[in-house]
């Protein structure tokens, strides 16, 4: 079996199909390797994970540093992890703002909750090869 290269068009192993949405659904993305929804699944529930173990504060690194190494090599990927660093600093803000309001220390709780339910849906929808946007998150990073 042989290849016959252009020089117009260089041969290319792996071509990523273009993302499609069907009405009443999320974008989606066909094509994609076990490893890009695995990392973006990842990058969607580390703060969970590192959260209960003492990283609390510093619960956005995990994704931060996955993200980095990851946005390159995925615009899958990429979409994530910029929807996921968009979240956790809208997080930290409303949580900061709500302290310094006496009257919504008690809405804490609910953020936090909204919070995780947030991140696993967010897993969800990457296993599913579909892109997800956070409700209430102000895009920091475009």
């Amino acid at each position: 079996m042989s290849i016959a290269m252009n020089a117009n068009q260089p041969y290319v192993e792996h071509e990523p199909k273009a993302p499609h949405q069907e009405p009443g659904t999320r974008l989606k993305q066909d094509g994609l390797s076990d490893g890009e929804r695995n990392v973006s699944i990842f990058m969607h529930l580390l703060p969970l994970i590192l959260a209960p173990i003492g990283a609390g504060p510093f619960a956005f690194l995990g994704p931060l540093v996955l993200w980095a190494i990851q946005k390159d090599k995925s615009a899958f990927n990429d979409d994530h992890g910029r929807e996921v660093m968009n979240f956790m600093i809208s997080m930290v803000l409303l949580s900061i703002i709500l302290c310094i309001t006496i009257i919504g220390i008690p809405f804490i709780l609910v953020l936090w909750i909204m919070g995780i339910v947030n991140m696993i849906r967010g897993a969800i929808a990457a296993s599913n090869g579909e892109y997800f946007r956070y409700p209430f998150t102000w895009r920091f990073i475009s």
